[in-house]
């Protein structure tokens, strides 16, 4: 969150007279609305968001009222995540919180899907807190890339020049190493930690830059935890650890072990991000995997829920937001697949669900059309419907697709530039998503279509 320093008179007014009325409200205990209100800057919002209103006599509970700006008015924010570090509660229908003494710590923070995360030390006892209204655009950034300096210098030009708010950074990749800024003890004991220090700098100038932070973690696929733990590894039929068609090891979803393992490495970097991102968070698809002849549908769909819930559980406590990419197939088909993935389970515990839609990644004949990737916009629009469509009724998780800003890999190599990678930024608008992150490990991401989603509009549900 950004913080502002000498306001002018002027803004320190309105600052006051938007307190004023939202004192009222709270004390009242009623539904905040004010009409034909434009939506403040973001100077008022952030302020707002630091002002805390305390009674005249403190006491050591802890209350307050979330509230959102949507669509030119303040509204309560309903059942959004507030914690205190060792507490979680959710607010009621009208933004209220409250924690115990024995509840109350130094920080507090509040998550709410589709608004940027709150994190600030506790002042006083009863608070009033303005969310500020988040669409993410955002690139992604590997392992490999984001601790070389030209790199960072190249995304905070990016940032500078308005064409991004947000980054998705990995902390853990595809063989299992992890960043020192997310290494948990265990992380350690096994060598996979890797120096993370010009990381941490790089994210601590983005965070003073208001950019929203995402820090991806590669969860089951990992070729260096299953060595050591083959016990929380997947396995082959024929005995031994289960190798992909990669030639790389699988922990375990069905393990407990395998799954706190990589819980607590998002947790370990909760003070970096605002955002933990699960890749990978399913079963292999390929054959051969033993777990998939002496499991059921049932069984792999609860394995991937359940780590769902546990990490919702401990991220949200945390103090951060928690993401998982799909297979934007799953969106679309009516199981599945075999990798454990469902929508809607993943929507109670989540806050933002990420369908890779790349239309590269569907077969010919899908979705209706004869080659999918000659048809970037509806194919996305089509994909991203579905999942608004399952996850709606079944918790708040909103819908925050992968795209496709890397050429065609199909048999008719499609070039992929601007004009391609707008269908697929306008048809998620259009669809109800809520923002986009774009997908290039080479990073020859075409900043005319960045330029050009700013002029959308987004609104939950289209």
């Amino acid at each position: 969150m950004l913080f502002i320093d000498g306001l002018r008179t002027a803004r320190l007014l309105r600052l006051f007279l938007l307190a004023t009325v939202v004192l009222t409200a709270f004390l009242a205990g009623a539904a905040l609305r004010v009409a034909d209100a434009e939506e403040p800057g973001e100077e008022e919002v952030n302020s707002a968001e630091s002002t805390a209103i305390t009674a005249a006599t403190y006491s050591n509970s802890l209350s307050g009222r979330v509230y959102v700006w949507d669509r030119g008015r303040l509204r309560p924010a309903s059942e959004a995540r507030v914690s205190t570090g060792n507490a979680l509660v959710r607010t009621d229908t009208s933004g209220r919180f409250e924690f115990s003494a024995e509840q109350r710590t130094g920080s507090l923070s509040i998550v709410q899907p589709g608004y940027d995360t709150v994190k600030r030390p506790i002042y006083y006892d009863r608070t009033v807190i303005v969310l500020r209204s988040l669409v993410v655009r955002a690139i992604y950034i590997p392992f490999g890339e984001v601790t070389k300096p030209a790199v960072q210098a190249w995304a905070h030009d990016l940032v500078d020049r308005n064409l991004i708010n947000a980054v998705v950074v990995d902390l853990k990749d595809e063989t299992g190493q992890v960043f020192s800024i997310a290494a948990t003890p265990t992380v350690e004991r096994i060598g996979a930690s890797r120096d993370g220090s010009s990381v941490a700098a790089f994210l601590e100038e983005l965070q003073n830059k208001g950019v929203y932070r995402i820090g991806r973690v590669v969860t089951f696929l990992d070729n260096t935890y299953p060595w050591w733990f083959t016990d929380n590894a997947l396995h082959h039929v024929n005995g031994g650890l289960f190798f992909d068609g990669m030639g790389s090891t699988w922990s375990s979803a069905y393990t407990s072990g395998a799954r706190a393992y990589n819980v607590e490495i998002g947790v370990a970097a909760a003070d970096y991000v605002e955002e933990i991102q699960y890749d990978y968070v399913r079963l292999p698809y390929e054959n051969g995997l033993r777990e998939r002849i002496d499991r059921t549908e049932a069984d792999r769909v609860a394995a991937i829920t359940r780590f769902a819930q546990e990490a919702s559980e401990a991220l949200h406590l945390a103090g951060v937001a928690v993401s998982f990419d799909t297979f934007g197939v799953v969106s679309t088909a009516g199981n599945d697949q075999g990798i454990g993935q469902s929508v809607e389970g993943l929507a109670q515990y989540l806050d933002y669900i990420s369908p890779m839609v790349y239309p590269s990644g569907w077969h010919a004949g899908s979705l209706g059309f004869a080659y999918p990737p000659a048809h970037p916009g509806p194919v996305v629009r089509i994909n991203v419907e579905a999942t608004v469509d399952r996850a709606r009724p079944h918790g708040t998780a909103l819908v925050r697709p992968w795209l496709q800003d890397f050429h065609d890999y199909g048999s008719r190599g499609l070039p992929y530039y601007a004009e391609q990678v707008h269908a697929q930024i306008a048809a998620t608008a259009a669809a109800g998503g809520i923002g986009f992150m774009l997908w290039d490990p080479s990073l020859a991401y075409e900043e005319q279509a960045l330029q050009q989603a700013l002029e959308l509009t987004w609104s939950p549900y289209g």
